[in-house]
């Protein structure tokens, strides 16, 4: 095994992640390419490396506003602050674009339904992969893929990206 191989084995957060190269529109005539890391499976391999095929783009983009509305409600993961706590200095109550993002997060799971928005939670947000996800739901892998793209394609019509 090379030096570099045995490094980035030892990397954190590594667990069979390869790095991409992707194209980012910067403004409405130059993008950039940038590297990206990713889990072979997962919701930005099959979507931020392909994004240039027909309406691929918008179901990225559906996914990633999904996966920030999370982050924004503070949801996100076990490190994100409880509803309970204070904004600070004295702040009572929470931040309105956590209220707001919380809002469109009922709205979405109103709209689209219980399961989709699991399944979109799993992929989109915590990054799992398709087949990780499938397992967890009893389905084959093979048809939780065409699954998973059908409740994105939901959620791109939800938030107008479509």
């Amino acid at each position: 095994m090379s030096k570099a191989a045995a490094k980035r084995q030892i990397e954190p957060g590594y667990e069979g992640a390869v790095e991409i190269n992707t194209d980012v529109r910067v403004t409405a005539t130059r993008s950039e390419t940038r590297v990206l890391r990713c889990r072979p499976g997962t919701f930005e391999w099959r979507y931020a490396r392909s994004s240039k095929e027909k309406g691929l783009s918008a179901l990225y983009h559906a996914g990633i506003h999904y996966a920030g509305l999370w982050e924004k409600a503070g949801t996100a993961s076990a490190s994100s602050p409880d509803l309970l706590s204070e904004g600070g200095a004295g702040w009572k109550g929470l931040p309105d674009g956590r209220v707001m993002a919380l809002d469109d997060l009922k709205k979405a799971f109103l709209e689209l339904g219980h399961l989709p928005t699991a399944r979109l939670t799993a992929y989109c947000v915590h990054g799992q992969p398709v087949s990780e996800i499938a397992v967890r739901f009893g389905v084959p892998s093979r048809d939780m893929a065409a699954v998973l793209h059908l409740d994105l394609h939901a959620c791109a019509m939800h938030f107008n990206y479509l």
